[in-house]
């Protein structure tokens, strides 16, 4: 039988991803992103409990973020970057439930003004919230 040394290379390489991705703890990255169509960017970040929101598009509208906690609090908010776009981003931070169990539901989309018409909504996402 013949000895292949790219063959040998690829499985002990499998082996070796293999036991970085067991060896990782589950919470050691917590963020949770989304985009739509190159106009905004929105992130939830589990260990800090904030969100993250980047306006891509200089297009009058403000980048928002639209979320629901469902750790037992019953709470709902939104979050702006309403500072003109590719300005980084806009981080608003909460205080939410820790739990195995509770996560937030966010949505995102553009608006004009603070309460104005809303466009561009993203699909539903789910971030957890870890314990610190």
């Amino acid at each position: 039988m013949k000895f292949r040394p790219l063959s040998a290379l690829l499985l002990s390489g499998a082996a070796l991803a293999g036991t970085l991705v067991t060896s990782t703890p589950a919470h050691a990255y917590t963020r949770t992103c989304t985009a739509h169509q190159f106009r905004y960017d929105i992130c939830f970040d589990g260990s800090n409990d904030a969100f993250y929101v980047a306006d891509m598009v200089a297009d009058g509208r403000r980048a928002v973020v639209r979320w629901n906690a469902h750790d037992g609090s019953g709470r709902s908010g939104e979050c702006h970057d309403s500072n003109g776009a590719l300005n980084g981003w806009t981080v608003c931070d909460y205080d939410f439930r820790e739990g195995s169990d509770n996560y937030v539901a966010f949505i995102g989309a553009t608006r004009e003004g603070a309460t104005g018409e809303t466009y561009d909504h993203s699909f539903l996402v789910i971030g957890y919230i870890t314990p610190r």
